[in-house]
C-alpha cells in the first residue's frame, strides 16, 4: 500500500473510532511512524509492528528501546528485523502519542504498535512491572 493511500485509510479508520472519554491517538504521529517504518517495508509486506520496551528507568531518565518488525503473512507474529529510518525518530512518535494518554497511563513497560497493508493499525500498552 502507498504511503498516500495509507494516509486515506488511517483518516477513515480514525474518524470511524467510537469516541470515548480517551482522546484518540494523534493521526500525524500514527503517519510519522509509519512513513518511518515504511522505507524498509518489502512490496509484499502485511503487516509491520514496532515494540518499544521500557529499560531503565533511573526516576530522572526514561530510557526506551525500539525493535521493528515486518511480516508478509498477517499469521506471522515472529516476523523479520525491519530497517527504519532512525528508531530514535520512531522513539519520538511513540512517545508523542504518550500526550494522548491519561497522566496515569504514560508510565507503560511496553508499547506495541501494529500496521496493516490494509491502512489498520493497532495500538497496545503494557504496565506490567
Amino acid at each position: 500500500m502507498s504511503r498516500m493511500r495509507f494516509a486515506i485509510a488511517l483518516a477513515a479508520a480514525l474518524c470511524a473510532m467510537p469516541l470515548h472519554a480517551q482522546k484518540q491517538p494523534d493521526p500525524k504521529a500514527i503517519q510519522q511512524i509509519f512513513d518511518c517504518l515504511a522505507l524498509g517495508l518489502p512490496k509484499d509486506w502485511k503487516k509491520a509492528w514496532v515494540v518499544m520496551t521500557e529499560v531503565v528507568d533511573t526516576g530522572k531518565q526514561r530510557r526506551i528501546e525500539g525493535k521493528f518488525f515486518y511480516a508478509t503473512s498477517a499469521s506471522d507474529n515472529e516476523g523479520r528485523p525491519l530497517s527504519t529510518c532512525g528508531p530514535e525518530q520512531v522513539a519520538r512518535g511513540v512517545n508523542a502519542l504518550n500526550a494522548d494518554l491519561p497522566v496515569e497511563q504514560r508510565r507503560w513497560k511496553q508499547a506495541k504498535l501494529t500496521f496493516t497493508s490494509e491502512g489498520k493499525f493497532d495500538l497496545h500498552y503494557d504496565y506490567a512491572k
